[in-house]
């Protein structure tokens, strides 16, 4: 006779990540008629702006959007530096797997290095090096068995659990634009040609507060620009930013995660009000906030059952369950040299850009780069950039892990003018989600045997000790009998009373 099992059913999400790509995009491009001659490259620098993302139907992930790249030169027979800007537009293909079920698919995208050579005086070949990282959301739901019902339950035993898992209750996204007016300094010159600009974008709250997400952050703005009177300044901004998304079907006590990606990249002089006004700029920004909200379930199954009153067969699944999540911060101080070649007399830019973080035997391994323009001792402009890896101490132990790291420079870069070059010194952090995975067996199914008449009787009454490592649910199983009934009849309150000479008097259930 077949068991009737009551089942609890849970519906929620699982994040899925995917090995990144790369992808390649390059432009040429010809100076304007306004500028001069170029007489050599300084520097190129590079911001990723991703715009489109899907699935495509054979399971592949398709990305698409432009690098905004700056290319800093010196013109022919004119002082100072100059900058050409200009989108590098990209559509890259990575392999998926194929899955229909999944959803709210996200890719971010990182730069990993950019330059440009000379083609001819008046026409320049800009490249750019992309590692793009897809992720996807796939639902599930998930049924377990949490009882018996009906007649067939007479005389059931069951063995019950409960787990604690973290697992993603939904993802919200919003696109939104972002404006502000930057003041330059009043003691120096206004400013004539904004030369690169630089955004990182900074969450740092989310928050569900009714049925709305709240969530928090700062723009890290830097700008180099050519002044009037061709000095070359430098403009740095933290800019806070809110917004609001619709948190319907959430529970407050829920925990959330924003994401950002740049859409796009706007930075020029002047005002709305003063569009000739030298003496400010406009920063206009587009962003994609992306919020995972997760809940903790409380997981009810049946980890085993049998009968007192006949023979139970019983089909057992594997559950596997995400546990002790934890979130934590890793950081470590680097120090690296940029050797120059020559002799360096000042800084005017530094810039450090950190890749995917991958955990390798007990370490964060980061793919990291750091950039300086600088003036040498000839008052001539150069530019030197070095890659490397971060390697930082992680103190997860054993068992099997899902991980995420995600790496940056947060705080200030010291730059020091060395014989050598130019020293860099700052730190690194590795922002890192993990969760144990779990595996458990657990009752989804079962039957009653009809008992032959035929069979032995089997005694009433037994004495024996409870083996090493020996549960009394197992006792209580192999003879039939409750476990309730093995305390009482022995007179003991809990099992933790049960010592290992103990003869227990088992009482087998007619």
């Amino acid at each position: 006779m077949e068991l009737k099992l009551q089942k609890a059913d849970h519906e929620y999400y699982e994040t899925l990540r995917f090995a990144p790509f790369p992808c390649e995009t390059m432009r040429e491009n010809i100076v304007p008629d306004s500028c001069g001659d170029i007489a050599r490259i300084v520097d190129t620098t590079g911001t990723v702006c991703l715009t489109g993302r899907e699935l495509t139907g054979d399971g592949r992930f398709c990305a698409s959007g432009s690098v905004e790249a700056s290319v800093l030169y010196i013109p022919e027979k004119e002082d100072g530096l100059r900058s050409l800007h200009f989108q590098i537009p990209f559509q890259c293909y990575g392999e998926g797997q194929g899955d229909g079920a999944c959803e709210d698919l996200d890719i971010r995208g990182e730069l990993r290095s950019i330059d440009t050579r000379v083609l001819n005086p008046r026409k320049v070949l800009t490249r750019a090096n992309l590692v793009l990282y897809p992720a996807m959301s796939r639902h599930v739901s998930l049924s377990v068995a949490t009882g018996v019902a009906g007649d067939g339950g007479e005389g059931v035993q069951m063995l019950r659990e409960q787990k604690q898992t973290r697992v993603a209750a939904g993802v919200r996204e919003k696109e939104f634009s972002f404006s502000e007016e930057l003041p330059l300094s009043p003691g120096r010159g206004g400013a004539e040609e904004i030369l690169s600009t630089r955004v990182d974008v900074r969450g740092t709250d989310s928050k569900l507060i009714g049925s709305k997400l709240v969530i928090k952050g700062f723009l890290s703005v830097s700008v180099l620009y050519r002044e009037t009177g061709g000095r070359l300044g430098f403009l740095q901004q933290e800019l806070p930013f809110s917004q609001i998304l619709e948190g319907g079907g959430f529970d407050e006590e829920d925990e959330s995660e924003a994401a950002y990606r740049l859409l796009s990249l706007d930075c020029r002089v002047g005002s709305e009000s003063a569009p000739d006004d030298a003496c400010v700029m406009t920063l206009s920004v587009s962003l994609c906030a992306r919020v995972t909200v997760w809940k903790r379930l409380d997981i009810d199954f049946i980890a085993d059952l049998y009968s007192t009153a006949a023979s139970v067969t019983c089909q057992m699944d594997e559950l596997e369950l995400g546990e002790d999540s934890q979130q934590s911060v890793r950081r470590q101080n680097v120090r690296e040299l940029l050797e120059t070649g020559s002799a360096v007399r000042s800084v005017i830019d530094t810039e450090i850009g950190c890749g995917g973080a991958q955990r390798e035997g007990g370490e964060w391994k980061i793919p990291a780069w750091a950039r300086c323009l600088y003036l040498d001792e000839n008052e001539a402009m150069g530019s030197v950039r070095k890659e490397f890896i971060v390697s930082i101490p992680d103190e997860l132990e054993g068992g099997e892990l899902d991980c995420q790291g995600e790496a940056s420079c947060r705080g200030d870069i010291i730059a020091n003018i060395t014989p050598e070059g130019i020293e860099l010194r700052f730190p690194v952090e590795c922002e890192v989600s993990s969760t144990r995975r779990r595996r458990y067996l657990c009752v989804s199914g079962g039957e009653t045997e009809e008992e032959s008449p035929n069979q032995d009787p089997a005694p009433s009454l037994i004495l024996r000790k409870m083996g090493e490592g020996e549960t009394l649910w197992a006792v209580a199983k192999q003879y039939r009998a409750t476990r309730e009934g093995i305390l009482s009849v022995n007179e003991l309150a809990d099992e933790s009373q049960i010592t290992p000479d103990r003869l227990l008097l088992i009482p087998r259930a007619r």
